[in-house]
């Protein structure tokens, strides 16, 4: 086996590298795998960007910077090529056994369980101490290329390790990560029961970015039951994909002015405003805009900035309080979803 694993390698903010890194020593409870496919996350430009865009879990006692020189990629599917006897059966969420030649798929969030909140909360890593696969692991010491942006990638023990139906392409499995995050759909959908909150049957949910994310919550919004989804994105191409997911409408930034797109959305939904709004952009300019589009007593979803994208000046009254805003915020994604998003994805 190869004594060195070409990688991506993201240097600096502004510069990558293609390098040799030298092949890990497996650790008990850590994989290696050889890599079949790893995403670009929107995280990952921001850190290419650098400055305060580096930060993750601001203002909270898990706030760190993404490291340099690091190996990104945390969505990712692979093959193990390396795995300790002893933990064949310690390594899977549910203690499936793995073997060489196993496709799998990883939750990046790697937590203490040993904090108040990995002792209080279950199905969020909201870990104090948490680090992230692809994030959080220089590239220069042990374990080198703990991320996928390389032939192999080194899972590093502690993280959830999910197995890949044989039948999943790669394409889909190296998507399931991002689709688990769309659960904030699921967790609005908990406050429908009371005073027409959260997300309900046919609703009108407004997604703005029509990225990769955005189309996952275009799938999940039309799987729970909303009647009208609304794309906002600058790119026509995207718009029109998006139609192809389940989108009903798009409305195209690089053409409309912010004032133009809440008449639009509140034109479609009786002079109300949307029900539901997912912020998956990562930016902070977009929020306000994404805040007149929702209706009073409506669920504004805010996922996009994952890191700190500067501060956006909102007036406490008019987008919150008068409105009776029920606001979801959210920079992680349960990791007990994994197995159920592979299945919506496969039917």
């Amino acid at each position: 086996m190869s004594k060195t694993i070409k990688a991506a390698v993201m240097v600096e903010p502004g510069k990558m590298e293609v390098q040799q890194l030298p092949w890990p020593e497996l650790e008990r409870g850590a994989l290696i795998l050889k890599m079949h496919m790893s995403g670009i996350c929107g995280t990952d430009k921001h850190a290419f960007k650098g400055g305060k865009e580096r930060i993750l879990y601001g203002g909270t006692e898990a706030e760190q910077e993404i490291v340099y020189p690091a190996v990104h990629g945390h969505e990712n599917v692979g093959e193990i090529v390396e795995i300790h006897p002893e933990d064949k059966n310690l390594i899977e969420y549910h203690g499936e056994e793995l073997k060489i030649g196993d496709r799998v798929t990883i939750c990046p969030n790697i937590i203490c369980r040993n904090c108040w909140y990995c002792r209080h909360i279950f199905a969020y890593p909201f870990c104090a101490k948490s680090t992230t696969i692809g994030l959080s692991f220089p590239s220069n010491k042990h374990p080198y290329v703990a991320g996928g942006w390389a032939e192999y990638m080194y899972v590093p023990p502690g993280a959830w390790v999910y197995k890949v139906p044989e039948d999943m392409p790669d394409e889909l499995a190296c998507m399931n990560e991002i689709f688990v995050v769309t659960a904030t759909l699921d967790r609005a959908k908990e406050y429908s029961r009371l005073e027409a909150r959260g997300f309900g049957f046919g609703d009108t949910v407004v997604v703005q970015g029509a990225g990769a994310m955005g189309l996952m919550h275009v799938v999940k919004a039309k799987i729970l039951g909303a009647a009208t989804i609304i794309l906002v994105d600058p790119s026509e191409e995207k718009l029109n994909l998006a139609k192809e997911f389940g989108a009903d409408y798009g409305i195209n930034v690089s053409t409309t002015t912010p004032e133009e797109r809440v008449r639009i959305v509140k034109d479609l939904t009786e002079g109300r405003g949307a029900d539901v709004v997912v912020e998956v952009v990562g930016t902070a300019e977009c929020i306000r805009e994404g805040l007149e589009m929702t209706r009073r007593g409506g669920t504004y979803i805010e996922t996009g900035n994952f890191v700190d994208t500067g501060e956006v000046s909102l007036n406490a009254h008019r987008h919150i309080a008068a409105k009776n805003l029920l606001l979801i915020g959210n920079t992680n994604h349960p990791h007990t979803g994994y197995y159920q998003h592979m299945k919506m994805m496969m039917k």
